[in-house]
């Protein structure tokens, strides 16, 4: 039975229940090489944020064990992303059958990374609750999910990896749109991770939703030297962005984002 453990340079060292006969450290989302070892492995173990978790997810032919360290939400998805040169593709794979949360994977986070996470599962949050495809239990998922980000007590860390995983519950059942179809051209053109890619795009799309989320993310100020012409034109161009319930087209979002 082959069995590989993928892991990242930050949890490499983290104890796990489970032993495996070789291990893989990645240091980015998998491009489409990854594709060639679909189904390689017997047994596989992920402990680390998105990018680990998809890449174990597509080489594994079984459900794979997860420890997830980041809101990514992989954690509770049947999908994986790969990137093709400068364009995001999803994959469809087995969800993770076991998922183990652990406090001590997760208090030490850095800022940065903490950041980056939180707007990831916020914006999983609001391309939700704005999707054409949304159901009363997508909605709850959302809800319960923002909710744990507002509180504030020493285990903040731990509820904001919760809470990725139950905002991936709820990107299960209706998809990501608006605010990833643009945060793809910034992570696919400028190599600007996906987090900041998202962060960037929250407090003007959040207006545009009239949805105040300044009590979890604060005061976002991320100033970067984009296109702004060019990331609509690439952002449109994902046929997901025309699933958000908001109408969505050149024009409206210039409006919005210059």
């Amino acid at each position: 039975m082959k069995s590989l453990l993928v892991c990242s340079n930050s949890t490499k060292d983290f104890k796990i229940v489970e032993e495996c006969d070789e291990r893989r450290i990645i240091s980015s989302a998998p491009d489409i090489s990854i594709l060639d070892e679909m189904g390689t492995y017997d047994k596989v173990v992920a402990v680390g944020g998105g990018a680990v978790i998809d890449t174990a997810k597509i080489i594994s032919k079984n459900p794979i064990i997860c420890y997830p360290t980041t809101a990514a939400g992989s954690s509770a998805t049947s999908w994986s992303v790969y990137w093709d040169a400068t364009t995001k593709h999803s994959i469809k794979r087995m969800k993770p059958n076991q998922i183990a949360m652990n406090y001590i994977f997760v208090e030490n986070l850095p800022d940065n990374v903490v950041k980056d996470t939180t707007y990831d599962v916020v914006s999983h949050c609001l391309d939700s609750m704005f999707s054409k495809k949304r159901t009363k239990k997508s909605v709850g998922y959302c809800e319960k999910a923002l909710e744990l980000l507002t509180e504030k007590e020493s285990y903040k860390n731990f509820n904001l990896i919760r809470a990725g995983h139950i905002a991936g519950r709820a990107i299960e059942i209706t998809g990501t749109n608006l605010l990833h179809s643009l945060s793809y051209p910034l992570t696919g053109n400028y190599g600007i991770s996906h987090g900041t890619a998202l962060g960037y795009f929250l407090p003007k799309i959040s207006k545009l939703m009239d949805y105040d989320v300044s009590d979890i993310v604060g005061d976002i100020k991320i100033d970067l030297d984009i296109d702004i012409d060019f990331v609509i034109d690439e952002a449109l161009k994902y046929n997901k962005i025309y699933e958000s319930d908001i109408f969505i087209d050149r024009k409206m979002l210039l409006e919005v984002l210059v």
